[in-house]
């Protein structure tokens, strides 16, 4: 369960995180031997130590696993399903949720809409004073 509240959280296949977004960035991204960990830049020219450098966008969401912030690191496909679930939240509300899926072998980034629940579709509002 650690792996879920860390600043790169890490779900497996079946695992959901409930996050929600903070900021969204284009940065470049690479390999740092020294530091031997992912480093993220503004400017290219920043770049002449890292290995693999790439575009990437970088999503800094609320995790409510953690009850802090994490990082999430997305290719340009990522991006787009992201857009597209973050496009139903704006329009529906709900909870967007965070996992990974299989694809093509490694595990690839993937967001859902969790929409309203059954018992909270059944809730009317009453006020008070009709209640006593």
């Amino acid at each position: 369960m650690t792996r879920l509240k860390s600043l790169f959280p890490r779900p497996e296949e079946n695992e959901e995180i409930p996050i929600q977004l903070i900021d969204m960035q284009q940065k470049l991204a690479g390999w740092s031997p020294k530091l031997r960990r992912s480093v993220y830049v503004d400017d290219f020219k920043d770049t002449e130590d890292l290995k693999r450098v790439r575009d990437v966008t970088l999503l800094r969401v609320y995790n409510w696993f953690l009850d802090g912030e994490s990082l999430i690191e997305l290719s340009e496909m990522e991006k787009a399903q992201f857009e597209s679930i973050m496009d139903m939240f704006i329009k529906h509300g709900g909870e967007i949720r965070y996992t990974r899926k299989k694809v093509g072998g490694r595990l690839a980034n993937y967001f859902r809409l969790e929409t309203g629940r059954e018992s909270e579709k059944e809730m009317e509002a009453r006020s008070l004073s009709d209640i006593l």
